[in-house]
């Protein structure tokens, strides 16, 4: 269904509530049978310090040496989407988070639909992922950990530690934590039922949670169940005004002269009303005397316009809408259903001593459109004879054998309108149960807290293209002729085989074939199943065993044992690579990791001349993984106070991560692309083929953070931190991306044409005969980053109107994002607004007033403007002579953004109820994203126009519900 522009607003917004009651009321009704009618109220008091833990030893965020940002349940709730990963997003220090939207395209991945976050822009495999300060079970074989397995009703806090901790919390945390700490001792009843949409009318979603709490035992004892459902509808086109554009970068055709001479224009263009001129809904004809006769509705012969500008793959102007594929290609939002079940107990054994039992159930579905079957950007071979070939133009054929041509076959393009767009189909189902046992002890005359526990999580995972193009069953389809005997439009290879099932295909037009030759062609499922498991045993202590010449000195220390495995399946199609999108194939792999860890917090002097205080902070780590060797990470800080109102803190450390299940076991990703060919100067159809590494070692960083926070007398809610921070990156795991293949092959690298094609050149083809390229992961990177966060809070009693206003903004700028491959030529991507580049600057900022029964709240967030790629050269005309490292553009800006988020409630109490209504908006303004596009290679085509991790691409996002306390 084609989606309107037609704005919606309000009053669709109430029936879309209803969306949350269509799936989940049999999971949540396992939270009703759990409250007891003895519940009581749960006390609403208002926390005034929040305790965090940045490392193993507990300290107050602002004093903590290495930087931290708390963001409380409150703030999340405040935002106009369900999703955590949302209000992540606009979270300054992340960039490059993977989201719904974002994912859309990772087809044979796997990793569609997941919610992953991303510190620095160093990647999500090198944020560390904590519930309660324990690991969490990945989503995927590539280690991501989908952040919507998390209960979020039962979010008490989310603990973001913005800098190297490894040694306090093991392997993959380089770039930081994002700790979720629940709230383990929820007492009475709480609901939600909520639900939105668009301005436009469509991503209506739904939202369903209850949680129950309550004391048994005579309070020794403490039972927790949450349950949640979420769905939303999706936005399954790119019916979006800004997204039918048509806007591209691509390869000026008059770059060159006749002799292949520089002629002073720049290399690439970006310009709109773009769209491939060798690919049409119904097919099209690209070389020979019959160029340009394109079939539309029912076969009819058309003659296609090619507009004034032709450019490999691409043109300008013409009949380019016809032939745009951006309004029916990628989806804007997938369609989205989960169930979240969470259950805790907890006992007291002795006085000093509690068990505990908790275990989280997730299952989601995720189903998007990831691009066009447009698997045929030319290189559709069509025999001249073919029996579907109209009248008209079978005669146009005739004409010309008569003239003395000879034509065999046709070559053809054809994006396979009436085939429809690839459908990804994701399911994953997460188990996590935690068997745990924590208490305290007296010992060295002061008291200790100890804690152990094991931990069994497993991610099963379904990943299915439907719809993708099985490409040796539509080259069977493709060759048509003739039954001698009966006269009927058979396959030719089943004059051979009769019983092959073949179904003919017509290439000529738009709903000319039957449903059966499309399922034919297109209806074998490319699917895979993968079980990840991980099984974790910890324990730690911590304490403060004696005092020095300043006071107590603190100490923790653990030791932890972790297994992690995948298995899995996948068809024969799947292994043999029949597939346009999908070609999944299983990994096979295991490893166990075993460390210990060892942290301190020593005072050095205090309440000296110059000296307020002066703390040091260090940390170790020994970690042995069976398949890569073993590390030691450290850390090593400093918090100093010349006076109570100035604090300045220096911390230093060495971190890892260490390589995944897929990068060492991968047994070979496929994946469509394109490539710009700098032999032929076109873009050219290529497939990657990737496998794993089994020889990687460790990624290892060096990071640096020095800040200051100053929290002045004179204005005691005022507090601001400012830190700057750094980490080099070195032997990070990276593989060459497909196009740097092909650039380092051009300029004579023989490793990486060996690559491509087995060492043959690139050419064009379809089918059995596309490029391909091999890709592996190596130890062969280095990254440096680098950055300034800037934090600033202030609560101010307002009594004239008996509530606080709360002021809180946060700002990242990013100074370096430096890569190194050994390979390419090294390159900085700070300051670039698409592609892997951070933005200069990330902000957030947000106004609230909280009354006791009114609360309101408006955020502005953006980023600043950018460019597409620092390395571009801009110029219209009398340009340098483009290089691979610096090609010539005639346009390089990417504009900044500015978006408004409201959020109002209204909180009433009904006897012992607590109830409150609530509307979010998101993207107050309805601001249309900056048009952000890709090319000349890579999937430009079918791409939605803009970078969803850096602007809004939904439009206004209307959300009403309410809550319900008891």
């Amino acid at each position: 269904m084609t989606v309107t522009n037609r704005p919606a607003g309000l009053r669709q917004l109430a029936r879309s509530v209803r969306v949350a009651l269509a799936g989940g009321s049999g999971v949540l009704a396992l939270v009703a049978v759990a409250v007891p009618l003895s519940v009581q109220a749960q006390d609403a008091a208002s926390v005034n310090e929040v305790v965090v833990t940045g490392s193993r030893i507990v300290r107050d965020g602002f004093e903590a040496p290495t930087p931290l940002t708390v963001v409380g349940s409150e703030q999340i709730a405040q935002q106009a989407s369900p999703n955590v990963i949302d209000y992540m997003t606009t979270m300054p220090a992340f960039a490059g988070n993977y989201t719904p939207q974002s994912s859309s395209q990772n087809v044979s991945a796997g990793t569609a639909g997941t919610s992953s976050v991303n510190l620095r822009n160093l990647g999500t495999n090198r944020t560390l992922v904590l519930i309660n300060g324990q690991r969490v079970v990945p989503s995927t074989v590539t280690g991501l950990v989908d952040i919507n397995t998390v209960p979020s009703q039962l979010i008490e806090r989310v603990e973001v530690v913005t800098g190297g901790a490894s040694a306090a919390y093991g392997s993959d945390a380089v770039s930081g934590v994002v700790n979720f700490i629940l709230n383990n001792n929820f007492t009475g009843f709480e609901a939600e039922l909520s639900g939105g949409m668009t301005e436009y009318g469509d991503d209506e979603n739904g939202k369903l949670s209850m949680t129950a709490g309550f004391a048994f035992a005579g309070g020794r004892g403490h039972v927790i169940i949450s349950g949640e459902h979420n769905q939303r509808d999706g936005i399954l086109h790119g019916d979006r005004e800004w997204n039918r554009r048509g806007w591209q970068i691509i390869n000026n055709p008059n770059y060159l002269d006749a002799n292949r001479n520089p002629t002073g224009e720049p290399q690439r263009l970006l310009l709109p009303r773009i769209a491939p001129s060798n690919a049409t809904p119904g097919g099209i004809i690209i070389r020979g005397p019959l160029r340009g006769v394109a079939f539309g509705q029912n076969g009819e012969p058309y003659r296609f316009n090619f507009g004034s500008l032709v450019s490999g793959s691409a043109m300008q102007g013409g009949d380019w809408e016809e032939s745009s594929l951006h309004h029916w290609g990628q989806s804007l939002q997938p369609k989205m259903s989960s169930d979240n079940v969470y259950a805790r107990a907890s006992f007291e054994i002795t006085e000093n001593t509690s068990v505990y039992l908790q275990s989280n159930w997730y299952a989601s579905n995720n189903q998007s459109h990831a691009y066009p079957n447009d698997a045929y950007f030319g290189g559709m071979f069509i025999s001249a004879d073919n029996p579907f070939i109209p009248a008209s133009t079978a005669q146009a054929i005739a004409d010309l054998r008569a003239n003395g041509q000879t034509i065999t076959q046709l070559e053809m393009g054809h994006s396979l309108r009436q085939m429809g767009p690839v459908l990804i189909d994701t399911g994953r189902e997460v188990v996590r149960n935690v068997l745990g046992v924590d208490g305290s002890f007296d010992a060295f005359g002061t008291n200790w807290n100890w804690d152990a526990y094991y931990q069994q999580g497993e991610s099963r995972g379904s990943e299915s293209a439907r719809n993708s193009l099985n490409l040796v069953r539509h080259e069977l389809a493709l060759d048509a002729v003739r039954d001698p005997v009966t006269g009927a439009i058979v396959c030719s290879s089943t004059l051979t085989d009769p019983t092959n099932g073949c179904v003919p295909y017509n290439p000529f037009g738009i709903n000319v074939n039957s449903e059966a030759a499309l399922r034919y062609s297109a209806g074998l499922v490319s699917h895979r199943a993968q079980r990840f498991k991980q099984q974790v045993v910890a324990t730690s202590v911590s304490g403060e065993p004696f005092s020095n010449w300043v006071g107590p000195v603190s100490v923790a220390a653990g030791v932890e044992h972790r297994r992690e495995s995948v298995t899995g399946q996948s068809t024969e199609a799947d292994l043999a690579g029949e597939f346009f999108a999908g070609n999944y194939r299983p990994t096979f792999g295991k490893y166990h990791v075993t460390e210990g860890f060892f942290e301190t917090l020593m005072p050095l002097l205090a309440d000296k001349p110059l000296v307020r205080a002066l703390d040091f902070n260090g940390a170790v780590r020994f970690t042995d993984y069976s398949e890569s060797g073993s590390v030691t990470t450290w850390k090593a800080g400093l918090t100093y106070s010349m006076v109570d109102d100035l604090r300045f803190r220096v911390t230093r450390s060495r971190d890892i991560r260490a390589p995944n299940l897929n990068d060492m076991f991968n047994a070979g990703l496929r994946e469509n692309n394109q490539v710009f060919d700098h032999v032929s100067q076109t873009t050219v159809a290529v497939e990657n083929f990737t496998r794993g590494n089994p020889a990687l070692k460790p990624e290892e960083a060096d990071s640096w953070g020095v800040g200051l926070v100053y929290q002045p007398s004179f204005l005691p809610s005022f507090s601001t931190s400012v830190d700057y921070w750094e980490i080099d990156l070195g032997g990070a795991i990276s593989t060459t991306t497909a196009q740097q293949v092909v650039d380092l092959c051009f300029q004579g690298h023989a490793q990486s044409c060996a690559a491509i094609n087995d060492g043959q050149p690139l050419t064009s083809g379809a089918g059995a005969d596309r490029n391909r390229i091999n890709r592996q992961p190596f130890n062969l990177a280095q990254q440096l980053v680098k950055g300034v966060d800037i934090e600033m809070s202030y609560r101010l009693p307002v009594a004239p109107l008996d509530g606080n206003v709360n002021v809180r903004a946060m700002a990242t700028r990013f100074l370096k994002n430096y890569t190194d491959n050994t390979l390419n030529t090294p390159f900085d991507t700070a300051g670039q607004n698409y592609g892997g580049g951070p933005p200069d600057w990330r902000w957030n900022a947000s106004v609230n007033y909280d009354h006791t029964a009114f609360r309101a709240s408006l955020t502005a967030r953006g980023i600043s403007s950018g460019v597409y790629d620092n390395r571009h050269v801009v110029c219209t005309s009398n340009c340098p002579v483009s290089t691979i490292d610096n090609p010539t553009i005639n346009y390089n800006r990417l504009a900044g953004a500015v978006y408004l988020d409201l959020s109002l409630g209204y909180k009433m109490t009904p006897g012992d109820m607590e109830v409150e209504a609530f509307l979010n908006v998101r993207n107050l303004a309805n601001k249309d994203p900056v048009i952000a596009v890709g090319g000349p290679s890579g999937l430009p085509f079918d791409t939605v126009s803009t970078v969803p991790s850096n602007y809004d691409s939904l439009g206004r996002i209307y959300r009403l519900g309410v809550k319900v306390k008891m």
